[in-house]
C-alpha cells in the first residue's frame, strides 16, 4: 500500500482516552498520534492540566488543542467500531467483555471499519467492564510476565505502529469487506429475540447478544450476507413467538 492509501486508512482512526490524569502520559499520547499520522483525539472526563500536558506533546501539541472533551456515548456514536483495550483478560468463559482479540487482529478490524476509536482507560485503573461492553472489540498486550499492565502511552504507541504496519499490508484497510455497524446490531438484535422467544435466562440473553454482535464482526462476512441472516432469524423468532403465545397456560385444560 503506498503512502496517501496508508494515510487514508490510518485518518479513519482515532483514539479515545477515558480519565487521563498524568500530564505526561496524556502528552506523549498527542505526540505519538502525530507520528503516526492520527489526528483525532477524544477525551471523555479529563483530569489533567493540558498546559503541562502540551509541553510533553511536543510538535503534536496541536492535536491536544484539537482534542475533543465529550462522552463515550458520543464517541460510541460516532465510530462504526471501538477498539478497547485491557491488562486484564477474561479469567471466567462467561466473561464476554473482556474476551480479547490479537492486536494485530485489532488493529486490522478497526482499519477495516469505515470509522474506528482505540480506547485506551485510566492512567492506574483502565476500563471498567461497562466501558468495555460498550466497545466493540477488546485486545490486550501481552508481555510475558507477571506484570502485565503497560503505561498508557506505551500501550498507545505499540498499537499506532501495529497499525500503521498493518496499513502498508496490500488488502489491510478495505472498509468495504466487513459488515456494517447497522447490520451487526441487527443481528444482535434478532439473536436476543430468538434467545429469549426459546425462555433463555435474561443474563444469558444478554450474553447472547453481545455474542452475535462480535461474531459478525470477527466474520469475514459482508453486510449483504449478513442482512439475509437477519431476514432468518426475523422470521424464526417470529415464528417462535407465535408459537409460545399459541400454547396454553400450565395448569390449564383446554375447553373441549
Amino acid at each position: 500500500m503506498d503512502r496517501p492509501r496508508m494515510s487514508q486508512a490510518l485518518g479513519r482512526l482515532s483514539v479515545t482516552v477515558i480519565g487521563p490524569e498524568y500530564p505526561v502520559n496524556l502528552g506523549y499520547t498527542a505526540r505519538l498520534m502525530k507520528n503516526f499520522g492520527v489526528r483525532r483525539l477524544y477525551l471523555v472526563d479529563p483530569k489533567v492540566d493540558m498546559r503541562v500536558a502540551s509541553v510533553y506533546a511536543s510538535h503534536g501539541s496541536d492535536v491536544l488543542e484539537d482534542a475533543e472533551t465529550v462522552t463515550l456515548a458520543t464517541v460510541r456514536k460516532r465510530h462504526d467500531l471501538l477498539l478497547a483495550t485491557t491488562a486484564i483478560r477474561g479469567r471466567r468463559g462467561a466473561n464476554v467483555a473482556r474476551t480479547a482479540v490479537k492486536p494485530e487482529e485489532g488493529v486490522r478490524r478497526a482499519l477495516s471499519a469505515q470509522s474506528a476509536s482505540i480506547v485506551f482507560g485510566r492512567d492506574t485503573t483502565g476500563l471498567t467492564n461497562e466501558e468495555i461492553l460498550v466497545c466493540d472489540l477488546v485486545t490486550t498486550l501481552e508481555t510475558g510476565t507477571e506484570y502485565k499492565t503497560l503505561n498508557v502511552s506505551h500501550a498507545v504507541a505499540i498499537l499506532l505502529y501495529l497499525a500503521s504496519r498493518v496499513g502498508r499490508q496490500r488488502g489491510g484497510a478495505d472498509p468495504s469487506r466487513g459488515a456494517s455497524k447497522e447490520r451487526r446490531e441487527a443481528f444482535s438484535k434478532y439473536a436476543r429475540g430468538l434467545a429469549f422467544a426459546t425462555g433463555m435466562q435474561s443474563h444469558r440473553v444478554d450474553r447472547v447478544a453481545k455474542v452475535a454482535e462480535r461474531v459478525a464482526l470477527k466474520s469475514e462476512v459482508n453486510s449483504k450476507e449478513l442482512g439475509l441472516l437477519v431476514s432468518l432469524m426475523r422470521k424464526a423468532e417470529l415464528v417462535l413467538s407465535n408459537d409460545r403465545r399459541a400454547r396454553p397456560s400450565r395448569g390449564r385444560r383446554l375447553s373441549s
